[in-house]
């Protein structure tokens, strides 16, 4: 009878043993299927493509070497359709500004992985720019202005100022800005917008305020031509850009993207300067980093389908 117990219990454990093994050997095939054979970088136009291209690769290569996965870059032709490749899965991770993060959101498990640091900050000011010999000196004297806007998704090239405009009155919540300025257009880029307005092709544009000032501002213009140029207004509180993620990736390929990015920007942060010019990040709460997106798209009256362009 002692012999049939401890038969018994042997059989016990060795079927709890098989059965741990089966279901550790399931959930590892699932964990693998699960796991991408790639991941696409797409970062969102701001200056000449061909430029961004080149720099993102250096790092998309860096990111290649740590994650042990493929990864290529994408440089989609406009803000909208940086949204569309994140949506469609066309790509995986993105560099966006807030207001193409929060279209994605809506239509696509969206994650925010990293914020920019910028100046000590993780938000910073919009600008418009006119000529430096421009007779505009207030808001006010824009009235009737050739605009110039950056993208109709663009947090500091439209939405922002929009907002602003709204706010002081000048646009009712909902109305078109092509009421207040005489004739409007996008450019489609900072440096487009600024060499618009440098050419005489339009008399303001909105843009980010690193795009004039500061050590990386060569990145859309010349020193020479900026100097040309001249800030007319500033709006504070624009989101700095932010790495996202799909969610649907694996949780520890994501824990492990957000920790290589991380590592890359306090010891390579060049590789990050190059491609935009902001070398530093943190980890951010979502919600907090894009509320006053949120707030001037609520102001504005703005929605995702008069918004992608």
């Amino acid at each position: 009878m002692s012999k049939f117990k401890h038969s018994r219990t042997a059989i016990i454990v060795v079927c709890v043993v098989v059965a741990a093994v089966l279901v550790a050997r399931v959930l590892t095939g699932q964990e693998a299927e699960q796991r991408p054979d790639r991941l696409v970088f797409a970062f969102q136009r701001q200056a000449d493509p061909r430029q961004v291209q080149e720099k993102a690769e250096n790092l998309a290569a860096i990111l290649s070497d740590e994650l042990g996965i493929p990864v290529e870059v994408l440089i989609p032709a406009s803000y909208g359709a940086s949204v569309q490749a994140v949506v469609s899965n066309r790509a995986q991770v993105a560099y966006l500004s807030s207001i193409p993060f929060l279209l994605a959101r809506e239509e696509a498990p969206v994650e925010l992985l990293l914020a920019e640091v910028r100046d000590e900050r993780t938000e910073y000011d919009s600008i418009f720019v006119v000529a430096k010999d421009s007779p505009y000196e207030t808001i006010e004297d824009l009235r009737g202005a050739r605009m110039m806007w950056t993208s109709a998704t663009s947090a500091s090239g439209y939405v922002f100022p929009y907002s602003r405009l709204v706010r002081e009155g000048y646009l009712d919540r909902g109305e078109d800005p092509a009421q207040f300025f005489g004739r409007i257009n996008y450019a489609g880029g900072y440096d487009r917008a600024l060499e618009a307005v440098l050419r005489g092709q339009a008399d303001v544009c909105a843009v980010s305020y690193y795009t004039m000032e500061g050590d990386r501002a060569d990145l859309y213009m010349s020193e020479e031509n900026r100097e040309q140029l001249r800030v007319l207004e500033r709006t504070p509180g624009v989101p700095t850009h932010l790495l996202s993620v799909r969610s649907d990736l694996p949780e520890d390929l994501r824990e492990d993207l957000r920790r290589v990015l991380l590592e890359i920007s306090e010891e390579q942060p060049e590789l990050f300067a190059d491609v935009y010019g902001a070398a530093s990040f943190k980890a951010v709460e979502e919600d907090e980093h894009v509320k006053m997106a949120v707030e001037a798209l609520e102001n504005t009256g703005l929605g995702a389908g008069r918004l992608v362009r």
